[in-house]
């Protein structure tokens, strides 16, 4: 009975040691994609966002050494501060851009409004009606 106890006990400890490396990768890829989905929308060009997107990187450089090295819980935490940094550099690039737009709209509504109104068309004469 205790050969049985202590072979589950294995299994278990494998099965969450299999489970931890599959979160890292999964959490690894999921930073990834955070981190080039902010580069691809512009995060580069707004001072806040790109200072995110930078320390973005930069723990993502930092969790793989850390995952390198054996530290894989250390390195979890260090991709969902990382991951956290590039979804802020999106969310801040994105504001930037709706801000850009709706700056956009409003000069052309000011520019429509200044613009005197189109000369009306002047209606054609009617043609005379029969009598009977």
């Amino acid at each position: 009975m205790k050969t049985l106890t202590r072979w589950m006990m294995f299994a278990s400890l494998a099965l969450v040691g299999c489970g931890g490396t599959a979160a890292s990768t999964a959490r690894m890829g999921a930073t990834q994609a955070a981190i080039r989905s902010a580069g691809e929308v512009g995060a580069e060009h707004e001072p806040t966002a790109a200072l995110h997107l930078q320390y973005a990187r930069e723990q993502f450089t930092q969790a793989e050494q850390l995952s390198r090295s054996g530290e894989g819980e250390r390195a979890e935490r260090v991709l969902a501060r990382a991951e956290a940094d590039a979804e802020l550099a999106l969310a801040l690039s994105r504001r930037s851009a709706s801000i850009a737009a709706a700056r956009q709209a409003a000069s052309e509504v000011r520019d429509a409004r200044s613009q005197p109104p189109p000369p009306s068309a002047p209606t054609p004469p009617s043609a005379p009606q029969p009598t009977p």
